[in-house]
């Protein structure tokens, strides 16, 4: 055999030991444009946190295909990713459970705290411990004010004595289990704004008088009767607490604003005056829901004669 037949033959063998792996690169070269090479796989640094296997792709021609071993793991959360999830469902439903335990409180039970609240507060001991305004008007109002402390009154001097250029000032004096701190910022926040528990806690067993200098001496004595039940027995309590059950009435009636009212004149040793009782619903004096309509507000007034 020449040497060129044994070449030749030396060729064949070899392609025929080979011709399965080029016949398989030849099908995938099949798809590439004509003088394009074939690019080799390449494969991203590191591991995605999410996959299993390395990210790699593999491009032939104008196609590249990418590994799709994360569309086949499974669809589980981590168990840190449950516990951190359960934990904030858990936190969520107690939040939750308490807002609407709060809500429905708020609904369902505070009437019936303030209707208890309001009952209480009726019913609470306290005493009014009444001025008689015909002994106090003869004297000045740096002696009204040392009689009314020494008393042992708990004031509450909403004018206080020697701010007015004319003279006189305002004075409250509040009830014996109210400190002047709490009723304070009940005078502060506004009676109008109280519950009604609240504003017959300020009000029953306190007073407030009004002394002024301006045209002549006279004094006012105003509070909250919740005993008397009706109008006609308001009035006549106010006229037994400043000694005028046995006074002259002048002139009674309802006047202009609603007020019903008896007036006269007194003579004691002090002097001669003036002196008016008028009662009207509380609910007409203060925009307060829940007030008991056998309220009133109850005004005394003397005046000295010119």
């Amino acid at each position: 055999m020449t040497q060129d037949e044994n070449l030749r033959d030396s060729v064949d063998s070899t392609e025929a030991a080979t011709s399965p792996a080029e016949e398989a690169r030849r099908r995938k070269a099949s798809h590439a444009r004509s003088g394009e090479a074939e690019m080799p796989p390449t494969r991203r640094a590191g591991f995605h946190p999410l996959a299993r296997e390395p990210k790699s792709t593999v491009q032939i021609g104008d196609v590249r295909y990418y590994d799709g071993a994360e569309l086949s793991r499974p669809l589980e959360m981590p168990p840190r990713v449950k516990a951190i999830m359960l934990a904030a469902m858990v936190v969520a439903a107690v939040v939750g459970c308490l807002f609407l335990g709060r809500y429905f409180d708020q609904i369902m039970n505070e009437p019936i705290r303030q209707q208890q609240t309001l009952q209480d507060n009726l019913a609470r001991e306290v005493s009014y411990d009444f001025p008689l305004l015909s002994s106090l008007m003869p004297l000045s109002d740096e002696e009204i004010m040392t009689a009314l402390t020494d008393a042992g009154y708990t004031l509450y001097e909403r004018t206080p004595v020697g701010t007015d250029p004319d003279g006189g000032f305002e004075v409250i004096k509040l009830p014996a289990d109210v400190s002047l701190e709490e009723a304070g910022l009940m005078y502060v926040q506004g009676i109008d704004k109280l519950s009604a528990g609240d504003a017959v806690k300020l009000l029953k067993g306190a007073w407030t008088l009004t002394v002024t200098r301006k045209n002549g001496d006279d004094m006012r004595l105003r509070y909250a009767d919740f005993a008397s039940g009706t109008i006609e027995k308001a009035v006549q309590g106010a006229m037994q607490v400043e000694g005028l059950e046995n006074a002259e009435v002048t002139d009674s009636g309802v006047d202009d604003s609603g007020n019903t009212y008896q007036a006269g004149v007194v003579s004691t040793d002090n002097g001669t005056y003036n002196w008016r009782v008028s009662v009207i619903e509380l609910d007409e004096v203060y925009d307060i829901s829940g007030l008991p309509n056998t309220a009133f507000y109850v005004g005394i007034r003397f005046t000295a004669q010119a």
